[in-house]
């Protein structure tokens, strides 16, 4: 049955005939509703999330009620980690006589020599045109810009940096993030991305809890971190989830590139005192800074100082940078901020007190002959180890044997059934006991979980024993996540435990011997704090021989494969397409408008046949060219953070691959409003499914030339450059009055046949319609006749063998496959500067 008109007595019919709209309706409905629904659930999980992390607070706060409780004046750590553990390695970074030549032949650094040793917090500061970036992009093997000469080793072994990007991370200046995107999310697809497959979900939970305890993000986890043109955090907590970005990755060696900036005084302290937590866990820190506030200048354990052109005025401990200074002749006056006077030396803006003539260029010349005449380098390093190692002791050292005899001296009182053990109920009313507040039944879960695993009913004697003994370390004694997850690759909990308690515990023999001793059974009741025998704690001790390192095995993590990356992209990308509802809503209200516009155009103003292909062309180069300037954004939108996360090891096909899966849910729904509309209005006399069809096959062809463009020019060219293109190939290339010239062999056919979607779609529309329809044109409207004649001559005069309909399909499906093969390529090898 056909429509001839829009008479009452047609439309039950046309309807009928139809049925593959409804199904279409119905699709498109389920899905959107199936979007609302999963949103709900993502936004349920992330308070979820956030409800979890005030349960771990207060349980931490209950913690330190319970230990102070059963020795008093006992401190435990404000915050252990729970996700994060120490490496076993440290990395110690040498470099010698480094230069740096650019294209033009200058010399930009110059014979750099020294080492920072690890887990230090290192700083890089100089003058303006003093090449502190230089330096560290040459360090990090970012300095694709010049000729590098010199060595770079690890743990005393030649050695690439870039080929250990598995256990290092780089802070970029600019704050590089996904603008729609809350703090949480960025944290914890770093987090799922760039650690051991292995690593379980509330593993992974964990490490974002950390991240954002320790860069003070937990009150705006669910914030959406926002641009200049949507507010969002403020600019120093965006400045913090960038650096918390790579801490979720856990690196063994972290470089920043001038993280304060921008930051005021107190961000800028805020953000060191994070980064030195994080050497507590084995973490060393190599940032540039420029001119630091005096109190940010404590926190950092070396210095290296350069001086305009590139070379070295100062390497070595921070404490001891005034003591060189003087040592040359200088004296600081008083009340002087000692950064500003560095700075004011290295750049000439102080005078020598006693030669007159002296120049900043000197200042090479001196620390050369220092380095030269071995001036104690080493022996500085050494001199402040004990003061960086007692600054990086766990808070509060608890004596095993003290806890002990309090604990047994309690138990009995706590223990009110004497069956030996702690039930929540007891559990309970000794926090309350020890708090000023009732505890929630969440958190003496959340505590008895801890101490006797997933799951616990009851905790024995010994188990509580060892929680409060755990108290003063920096890395949770969590026998929950130990249950819940074995791996074969890392480190069990316990054994890290273990491991840097039995570091603390020989810390303190050291710093005693060395002038604070005790009674030898003192120095014997430590050595249990460790809950491990001699034995065992010489395996899990935190290591200080860095040479022994095996450089390839441990710099190279088993991270997901393509299925968990494309995984974890799919649903990063289907959170952020959530949030851009508006881009959304402006394409489908512009495809509304075109296919009401076309409908009514050729249905009442300029009538045209059913039949006729100008019509037909109009429509699907319109549609061509809507959704290539659509896909535009799926590659180039945010091309700075698939730079950053490219550099640290994510799979490119594996970002490829989630952004054209996410896109083509989209190209999908865009192309059924346009298509529905157009059809309910114009009425054509095919069923939906025929007509359907063809615009689909536009809608996936026009986006590979949409990702194509977007691969290789820069955002802001893009519309214009994609514009053309569809013009040219669609509009041009695909009209049949220049197909009857193009289509005769040769050269010419095969590039309109490689080039022009129109060519096959619109072929594929007409000659669907022209054999079920079979139109008769009035005899005296000759026009018509020869329209039609002409449109049937040009359209089946090539279909390669398989027909009208499927010649169409599988030249698409090759013209596609070309596109988004080359669009992938591009993604991959172009811009790859940017991507180390």
């Amino acid at each position: 049955a056909t429509l001839a008109g829009a008479d009452d007595d047609s439309w039950p019919e046309y309807w009928r005939n139809n049925a593959s709209l409804y199904v279409m309706v119905f699709f498109v409905l389920g899905a959107i509703l199936a979007n609302y629904l999963v949103e709900w659930y993502w936004r349920r999980w992330q308070t979820r999330c956030e409800h979890a992390t005030g349960i771990m607070k207060e349980s931490q706060a209950f913690s330190s009620d319970l230990i102070a409780h059963f020795v008093t004046g006992a401190v435990s750590s404000r915050h252990q980690f729970r996700g994060m553990q120490g490496d076993r390695e440290v990395i110690d970074v040498g470099f010698e006589d480094l230069h740096l030549e650019v294209g033009t032949g200058q010399r930009v650094l110059r014979g750099v020599t020294g080492a920072f040793h690890g887990p230090r917090v290192c700083a890089i500061m100089g003058p303006s045109g003093a090449g502190k970036t230089t330096f560290m992009n040459v360090l990090c093997g970012k300095a694709t810009y010049g000729k590098m000469t010199g060595s770079i080793t690890i743990n005393g072994k030649k050695a690439d940096i870039q080929s250990m990007k598995h256990v290092t991370g780089f802070v970029p200046q600019d704050d590089i993030v996904y603008e729609d995107l809350t703090v949480r999310e960025q944290i914890n697809f770093s987090a799922r991305l760039r650690n051991p497959k292995t690593f379980s979900a509330r593993r992974l939970r964990y490490i974002t809890d950390d991240v954002l305890h320790v860069m003070q993000l937990e009150h705006v986890q669910n914030s959406v971190v926002g641009g200049v043109e949507n507010r969002g955090i403020s600019g120093g907590q965006r400045k913090r989830v960038n650096v918390g970005l790579e801490l979720a990755a856990q690196p063994t060696l972290l470089f920043l590139d001038e993280p304060t900036s921008g930051l005021d005084s107190t961000s800028s302290l805020a953000l060191a005192m994070s980064l030195k937590r994080m050497t507590r866990l084995g973490m060393s820190s190599i940032m540039v800074i420029h001119q630091p506030r005096y109190s940010l200048f404590t926190l950092f354990d070396d210095v290296l100082l350069l001086g305009k052109g590139g070379r070295t005025v100062y390497l070595g401990p921070a404490c001891n940078l005034k003591r060189y200074f003087e040592s040359i002749g200088f004296c600081m006056p008083r009340n002087e901020n000692p950064a500003d006077w560095f700075m004011d030396i290295t750049c000439g803006e102080v005078r020598h007190p006693i030669q007159r003539d002296f120049q900043p260029e000197m200042l090479f010349d001196l620390w050369d002959k220092r380095r030269e005449r071995h001036f104690d380098e080493e022996e500085l390093f050494e001199d402040d180890e004990l003061s960086v190692e007692q600054r990086n002791t766990m808070a509060g050292e608890i004596e095993y044997s003290i806890l002990r005899d309090a604990l047994e001296q309690e138990w009995d009182k706590i223990d009110i059934n004497r069956d030996g053990t702690l039930q929540a109920d007891e559990m309970q009313e000794l926090l309350a006991e020890c708090s000023t507040k009732i505890p929630d039944p969440e958190v003496v879960r959340d505590l008895m979980n801890r101490m006797a695993g997933a799951d616990a009913v009851e905790v024995t004697k010994q188990q509580f024993l060892q929680y409060l003994c755990s108290l003063g370390q920096q890395i949770a004694h969590d026998m929950e996540l130990d249950d819940l997850e074995a791996q074969a690759s890392m480190p069990t909990r316990t054994s890290v435990h273990a491991m840097v308690a039995g570091a603390a515990a020989r810390l303190s023999q050291k710093v005693r011997s060395r002038g604070r001793s005790r009674d030898q059974e003192h120095t014997e009741s430590d050595s249990e704090s460790s809950f491990g025998s001699e034995s065992e704690r010489s395996e899990n001790d935190y290591p200080r021989a860095r040479a022994t390192m095996t450089v390839k095995s441990r710099t190279v993590r088993n991270l997901p494969g393509f299925g968990g990356q494309v995984v974890a992209l799919i649903i990063r990308r289907m959170v952020q397409l959530w949030r851009m509802t508006k881009q959304r809503a402006i394409f489908i209200i512009a495809l509304i408008f075109a296919a009401v516009l076309f409908g009514a155009l050729y249905r009442y103003i300029a009538v045209a046949p059913l039949w006729d292909a100008t019509p037909l062309l109009y429509l699907h180069t319109a549609l061509a060219l809507l959704l290539s300037i659509f896909s535009l954004h799926v590659f180039g939108g945010d091309r700075p953070v698939f730079w950053r996360e490219r550099s640290r090891g994510v799979n490119v096909f594996a970002f490829f691959t989630a952004r054209v899966v996410m896109n083509a849910f989209d190209l999908l729904a865009l192309t059924f409003v346009f298509t529905c509309v157009y059809y309910i209005v114009r009425q054509p006399e095919v069923p939906y499914r025929a007509w359907m069809a063809p615009f689909v096959l536009t809608a996936i062809a026009s986006s590979g030339w949409g990702y194509l463009i977007s691969t290789l020019v820069e955002p802001k060219h893009g519309p214009f450059i994609v514009t053309l293109v569809i013009f040219v190939t669609n509009a041009l290339l695909g009209d049949f009055g220049n197909l009857s010239i193009f289509l005769t062999g040769g050269a010419s056919e095969w590039v309109v046949s490689a080039l022009s979607i129109t060519r096959w779609t619109v072929g594929m529309s007409f000659c669907y319609e022209y054999t079920h329809l079979k139109p008769t044109p009035d005899p005296k409207g000759l026009k018509d006749m020869a329209t039609l004649h002409m449109e049937r001559d040009v359209y089946f005069k090539r279909d390669w063998g398989p027909g009208f309909w499927w010649t169409p399909v599988i030249a698409i499906a090759l013209m596609t496959s070309a596109l988004y093969s080359i669009s992938f390529i591009c993604l991959r090898f172009r811009y790859l500067d940017k991507q180390v």
